[in-house]
């Protein structure tokens, strides 16, 4: 297993797109910092550096994370089963390792991406929230885990590639929608996205925790099943 993520995320540190993304990422959460330290419309909230230090790393990642998630790694599975590379990884592992390295693989990388910023940001802002941090990374392990199951149950890369944009855009714009609207059915759903959590009742996460292990073991179950 300890090979597949290191492979898996090798690959993802030198796809051109990860650099951009990274960049961007990196460079909105300090341009946010160096402004919001600065303005004087945010002079009451900066007392408290929770409301101040990951505001632009937060939002990037809560209205693009799905989006960057999804389709950096929409292929993560199925790109091996279509190249017929997958029996050579279930000769050396079992099927679950093989998922559980790709998850690990893509979650560690964004939070590496997130601690980095994180630490540009902190050390401009000087504040150190590191709750803050920690409640983005469970963010990402419930992405990390839709993508691995999302590339499981896909097996043809032009699909996932369609579906992983539409999940990536559909994913915010039902979360925010949540927070706030009336209607019972999609009020519901503040409580099994991570927006709401994330914003308002950080105790939900916890929900959102075992909503990525659910997933992870879904996968677990399709892969194990799948005649490669």
């Amino acid at each position: 297993m300890k090979g597949i993520v290191i492979k898996e995320f090798v690959g993802l540190i030198r796809g051109i797109k990860s650099i951009l993304i990274v960049l961007f990422i990196t460079g909105i959460s300090i341009l946010a910092a160096r402004s919001l330290r600065n303005s004087p419309l945010f002079m009451d909230e900066s007392s408290n550096p929770s409301a101040t230090a990951l505001a632009g790393l937060s939002f990037i990642l809560v209205i693009f994370g799905a989006l960057f998630v999804l389709t950096l790694s929409h292929d993560i599975v199925n790109r091996d089963i279509q190249l017929q590379r997958i029996r050579l990884l279930i000769t050396k592992t079992s099927r679950p390792s093989v998922i559980l390295g790709k998850f690990l693989a893509v979650w560690l990388f964004w939070v590496i991406v997130s601690l980095i910023s994180f630490v540009l940001v902190s050390f401009i802002t000087r504040t150190f929230v590191i709750h803050e941090l920690l409640f983005l990374w469970i963010y990402l392990a419930f992405l990390s885990s839709i993508c691995v199951m999302l590339s499981t149950v896909v097996i043809h890369h032009a699909y996932s590639v369609i579906l992983s944009v539409l999940l990536g855009l559909a994913l915010p714009i039902f979360g925010i929608w949540s927070m706030f609207s009336s209607v019972v059915p999609i009020r519901a759903l503040r409580y099994l996205l991570p927006y709401y959590p994330m914003s308002e009742q950080p105790a939900l996460l916890l929900v959102t925790a075992a909503e990525a292990l659910v997933f992870l073991a879904a996968a677990v179950v399709l892969f194990q099943r799948k005649d490669l």
